[in-house]
């Protein structure tokens, strides 16, 4: 029997290991379950080695470029931006990234998942061949990971297709028993986002171990752009809540009502989407470092709360959090720098 022929078992068998697949993987692992991924590149997926990560690395350099501008002439600080070395900060990034594979491939081998390099394809609905490898049946399920990489041509545009729909969202199976999906071949309401897929990961991973699942709200998943400035939401637009059929009302809050909003100097805005008299639907934010602000707004939506509620908590001074903090208290009635 050659190497390829090799029949082997496992519970779960996970094609695929960007953030979904490792996340299903380790959750699954540390459930009981013995698990095999398969993974032809490298773990950690276009996340890490090619997008979130190093897109990141890249965006905090150019920041501290601006920022030499920035001290230069609205702080009085002559500074002066010699040049930009770019074999060492391209080695930084890369050294970051590095960092975070090898952190992947340690959780993974201490988690004792069994991960193989190769291309993988289904046999049936419970069997799987792994280039180099040979068959694996999956006495639990199957785990599709692979993630998506369009081609755009010119002139043509997608059409939507590629997606692996399931038929069951609390669970993420699909209409073959023992298969699964996560990422980004689920179709909307699922995000393409890495840590909507992290979700999705935990979510099959206890489905596949018996126990009681619930889909993923992602209404309530915080959605970030790295633009300048940034911008992050959770929950409901304005416009999504009216369609909706809610009687809604709108607290708009700029930055600079805030103290460390001036000091930063670069405006932006929190805006909060409410029933009347009623739960929180939606949180905005634009302005610097919103997108490390928006986990509070996460649990505000996630949790149905009440403007009123979140208005009995004090945010810290001198914060741009501030600045959510206030807009709870308008929207209570209880504001100082506006009235609803």
């Amino acid at each position: 029997m050659t190497q390829d022929q090799r029949v082997g078992e496992a519970d779960v068998v996970v094609i695929g290991g960007g953030t979904g697949g490792y996340s299903t993987a380790l959750r699954a692992a540390g459930l009981g379950l013995s698990v095999v991924l398969a993974e032809r590149d490298k773990v950690g997926g276009t996340c890490l080695h090619r997008g979130c990560i190093p897109s990141k690395a890249m965006l905090h350099a150019a920041e501290l470029v601006d920022g030499i501008a920035e001290a230069r002439e609205r702080w009085g600080v002559k500074a002066v931006l010699e040049s930009v070395d770019w074999p060492a900060l391209v080695a930084t990034r890369d050294d970051i990234v590095a960092r975070n594979h090898r952190g992947v491939q340690a959780h993974l081998a201490h988690a004792r998942v069994e991960v193989v390099a190769g291309g993988a394809e289904l046999t049936g609905p419970r069997t799987v061949r792994i280039e180099g490898y040979g068959e694996v049946a999956a006495r639990r399920g199957i785990v599709l990971a692979t993630g998506s990489r369009p081609r755009m041509l010119p002139g043509l545009a997608a059409d939507g297709r590629g997606y692996v729909a399931p038929a069951d969202w609390s669970r993420l199976e699909t209409p073959v028993p023992g298969i699964h999906v996560v990422g980004d071949l689920l179709p909307p309401p699922s995000l393409g986002l890495a840590h909507a897929s992290f979700a999705e990961g935990l979510l099959v991973a206890e489905a596949l171990a018996g126990r009681r699942t619930t889909a993923v709200d992602y209404d309530a998943v915080p959605r970030v752009t790295y633009s300048a400035p940034q911008t992050a939401a959770v929950g409901l637009s304005e416009a999504a809540a009216r369609d909706a059929g809610h009687d809604v009302v709108v607290n708009t809050l700029p930055l600079t009502a805030v103290a460390k909003g001036m000091v930063h100097g670069q405006g932006g805005m929190v805006k909060v989407v409410a029933e009347r008299d009623g739960r929180v639907l939606g949180v905005h934010l634009v302005g610097p470092h919103v997108s490390e602000m928006i986990a509070e707004s996460q649990l505000i939506v996630g949790w149905d709360a009440e403007p009123f509620d979140v208005a009995q908590h004090i945010h810290p001074h001198p914060t741009l959090s501030e600045a959510v903090g206030e807009s709870f208290l308008t929207l209570a009635g209880r504001g100082l720098h506006q009235q609803a």
